[in-house]
């Protein structure tokens, strides 16, 4: 047995097969609990996962794999998977980077505010509503055109005091963003294509709680032949990467597991692809 053995530079004897033994004993541990029902993990919400029960479904579990895992898509799930990639293409970058590192919506053409000016207990400018216009301006009342693109809610509120100052002595600016379903929305905005009744955007609101469901309801719900268990949900990521997952809806009405039903990001491109009969 001694020629098993080495001696590190320090004297200790170790064993060379020491580290293959204890991942193989890892790995068989692991099956025995698998095969027992002992669940070690769970898959997050929207991971591509078998529900069959066989050991594929169960190591899926445990760790999420990719939506396109060579040999694990039929050919029409490769078809739906190459349409939905097809939509990604009418998302554009304004669609992705109009908020800053902390999250907050940057201001940009065709957002809604709503907007005062008070002096103490006194109402100098009244309520009212306006909109950003092309190149990012914005007409106020007293003081005129301001270009505020890219700037944040706060950055702008700033300027208006300082503007209005000249006018008023510590003027006290109201300003908000204006939610309109029909306008562009702060918060962004996600497509919806497929099988529902009505293809196109859907704005993100002030709660930014968007789910899937949701954005499927706001497009009119379901086409009669929507496959409701394998939605495909694309978000862009930094550096051009795309990220893919696949949302069973199905299971969140039947089986109550709401966590499938994922929240929704900026330029998400929700897919409803067709139930093949």
């Amino acid at each position: 047995m001694e020629h098993c053995l080495k001696r590190n530079p320090k004297g200790r004897i170790d064993s060379g097969g020491g580290r293959w033994f204890l991942l193989r004993s890892w790995a068989v541990v692991t099956l025995l609990l698998i095969g027992s029902g002992c669940t070690l993990g769970r898959h997050s919400s929207g991971t591509p996962v078998s529900d069959d029960g066989s050991l594929e479904g169960a190591l899926a579990g445990l760790v999420p794999l990719p939506f396109d895992t060579p040999g694990s898509m039929s050919a029409s799930e490769h078809e739906d998977l190459e349409a939905a990639s097809a939509a990604v293409a009418a998302v554009g970058e304004e669609d992705l980077y109009h908020f800053n590192e902390a999250g907050d919506p940057l201001l940009r053409t065709g957002l809604l505010l709503g907007f005062s000016v008070r002096v103490g207990d006194r109402l100098e400018v009244e309520p009212q509503r306006l909109q950003i216009m092309d190149k990012g301006e914005i007409t106020f009342p007293m003081i005129g055109t301001v270009a505020c693109e890219g700037m944040t809610l706060q950055q702008l509120k700033q300027l208006l005091e300082e503007r209005y100052g000249k006018f008023y002595r510590n003027p006290q600016i109201s300003l908000e963003f204006h939610y309109d379903p029909a306008a562009a929305s702060p918060w962004g905005r996600v497509l919806v294509q497929g099988r529902v009744k009505g293809e196109g955007w859907v704005n993100i609101p002030p709660t930014r709680d968007l789910t899937v469901s949701r954005a499927i309801q706001v497009s009119g719900g379901y086409a009669p032949s929507a496959k409701k268990t394998a939605i495909i949900v694309t978000r862009r990521k930094p550096g051009g990467r795309k990220e893919v997952l696949r949302v069973n809806l199905e299971r969140v009405g039947t089986k109550g597991e709401v966590e499938r039903d994922i929240r929704l990001l900026p330029g998400d491109v929700v897919y409803v692809p067709e139930r093949k009969i």
